[in-house]
């Protein structure tokens, strides 16, 4: 693997030839922003990126200086799902796990203790068998008593209706909610309701769960044949909506529908189905779904009904526009 000391200086040299405006929003792209975590109730300062991240996510894709769509970008793109994906390699005894893990843990400040994983740390076979980890029964979070829980632990952003989200959200890119793989017969009540953005961070829990109990009635993976771009910049030139490759997956309560649009940046071909998720089949609150393996991974999740968020939740979003899940957590009833 390449080491972070190394990734660092070849950063800070690509930077050193930029132009200031470039170098700037690099800076910009790293910098902590304040998040509202709901389990604390408190703000906190968080990294958008690191600088290695930030670097190279900045230049490729929220600038979008090598174009979005031609044999270099698409090339590029092709070299980074391979890297991302050679985290599938097997460790070579559990000594190696350990070490390479714990040093993993320490990069991303990944809990160590106690130990709160299903397995124990010399059993994870890959980097990536690591990422996508789950929790020990134990110690899985706490699942709250609102009908509509996170469906994921990620950092989440709200809009109104799909008027906010492709007025604000979606920049620079042909957009259209048509586009991502909802059904059809849907899609002007998804249009009018909030709709929910969630970004994983590395250091986050890489699986994704059912936010509310019903039957599945849609599973599909969408854009099996593009290139998916990076899930960094939901305002970048890339239109990640449509473009990536993306999990799309609709529960039925017999009172309102929930769509979950698991998006995948680089590496996005590890996007993993879990358990038998198909049509017709009943599916429980806070059910495992899918898993990210190493890539950039995002969710998306859009209503048929208008959401009644819970006090904690609403107060969350009056102090701070991004606000901190763990998955479980309670986030709206939903109005009649």
């Amino acid at each position: 693997m390449l080491t972070f000391q190394l990734g660092e200086t070849v950063a800070s040299i690509i930077v050193l030839f930029l132009p200031k405006r470039f170098s700037d929003r690099i800076y910009t792209n790293c910098s902590e922003y304040q998040v509202y975590k709901l389990k604390t109730g408190k703000l906190k300062t968080k990294p958008k990126m690191t600088y290695i991240e930030a670097v190279f996510a900045t230049i490729l894709f929220d600038l979008a200086l090598f174009g979005t769509s031609n044999i270099f970008i698409n090339t590029i793109i092709r070299l980074f799902t391979s890297l991302q994906n050679s985290w599938d390699k097997p460790f070579k005894s559990k000594q190696e796990a350990v070490h390479l893990i714990t040093q993993f843990c320490n990069k991303l400040r990944i809990q160590q203790s106690p130990w709160i994983w299903e397995k124990e740390i010399e059993d994870y076979t890959s980097i990536n068998d690591f990422f996508s980890r789950t929790y020990q029964l134990s110690t899985f979070p706490k699942i709250g008593h609102a009908p509509l829980v996170s469906p994921a632990s990620c950092t989440v952003t709200m809009y109104n209706n799909n008027i906010d989200l492709s007025t604000l959200l979606i920049k620079g890119c042909n957009y259209q909610l048509e586009d991502i793989g909802l059904p059809e017969k849907d899609i002007d009540l998804y249009r009018a309701n909030p709709i929910l953005i969630g970004y994983l961070s590395p250091s986050d829990y890489h699986r994704v769960h059912a936010p509310i109990s019903g039957v599945c009635s849609h599973c599909k993976m969408e854009g099996l044949d593009r290139r998916s771009a990076s899930v960094k910049f939901f305002s970048g030139k890339f239109n990640i909506l449509n473009s990536n490759k993306r999990l799309v997956i609709v529960i039925d309560s017999g009172n309102v529908k929930v769509a979950l649009v698991i998006i995948g940046g680089i590496g996005v071909d590890t996007i993993h189905l879990l358990g038998d998720i198909e049509v017709g089949k009943k599916i429980t609150k806070c059910e495992q779904l899918s898993a990210f393996r190493a890539g950039g991974s995002a969710i998306a999740m859009f209503s048929t009904a208008p959401l009644l968020f819970t006090s904690d939740f609403t107060r969350a979003f009056n102090s701070c526009k991004h606000v901190e899940l763990d998955v479980g957590e309670s986030i709206a009833n939903f109005r009649k």
